[in-house]
């Protein structure tokens, strides 16, 4: 579940998932890693997009996404959340709604996680799998801040759903039921609140990383080998540990 209802207020209430280089967009980023991690034995993956204030923008530059990580339209479900807040509670309920019956395991990612890659989301997937006994939730942890992507045990999803609580008032009242993961880098919190978060990205890729303009729909570029890769940051700013 991919959660893209915010403002953006921060960064001049912009889209975050639309944030791009090259041409790419933050969303066509993260929906080629979660194509990535679908190519994995035995793995089936259903991905909703949570969408809010700008909705129809990110609509718009859907079919492009979705076309830059070779991802058919089919690949992804949209949901709706008329009247999105500060916290992502009834974000996340309308997205486990939208979910197949059959799930097994629900990973809650946010929109605008630009260091996060397949092998962060595939690492973290093994931890879950792997979660002390007990547990029907991981939530990744870097220096005591919890961060996402989220994964749920399908019966916690249900129980979320049922009776409306957020993720944050579960984990207050079930602590010994949370697996606080420690992750390998600070790829789980660092995301694009401020215009100083969207500085830090320029600085560490080189990349010039830019706003959307308002009502911008970008248009595909020009075909060129590796075409993804360019507008990502670079997965060669490991090792993983050196990430400040």
């Amino acid at each position: 579940m991919l959660l893209a209802a915010g403002a953006g207020t921060r960064l001049g209430g912009v889209p975050k998932c639309l944030i791009h280089h090259g041409g790419h967009t933050l969303l066509a980023r993260t929906l080629g890693h979660l194509k990535t991690l679908a190519s994995a034995p035995a793995l089936t993956i259903d991905t909703v997009l949570v969408l809010g204030h700008h909705a129809p923008a990110i609509e718009a530059a859907l079919p492009t996404a979705l076309a830059q990580a070779g991802l058919p339209p089919s690949a992804l479900r949209c949901v709706h959340n008329p009247a999105p807040g500060d916290e992502p509670a009834d974000s996340l309920h309308l997205g486990l709604a939208a979910l197949p019956a059959e799930v097994t395991t629900v990973m809650v990612l946010l929109a605008d996680q630009p260091w996060l890659d397949a092998h962060d989301l595939r690492e973290t997937l093994q931890a879950f799998q792997q979660r002390p006994a007990g547990t029907t939730a991981l939530v990744p942890m870097v220096d005591g801040e919890p961060g996402h992507p989220v994964v749920l045990a399908a019966g916690l999803a249900q129980a979320l759903r049922a009776t409306g609580a957020s993720l944050r008032q579960w984990r207050r009242t079930q602590p010994a039921a949370v697996y606080a993961w420690p992750a390998p880098n600070r790829h789980p919190v660092d995301d694009l609140d401020t215009p100083a978060d969207l500085d830090r990205l320029r600085a560490r890729t080189g990349q010039a990383w830019e706003l959307p303009a308002s009502g911008q729909t970008l248009s595909p570029p020009a075909p060129q080998t590796g075409s993804m890769a360019a507008a990502m940051p670079p997965d060669s700013h490991r090792p993983r540990e050196s990430h400040p």
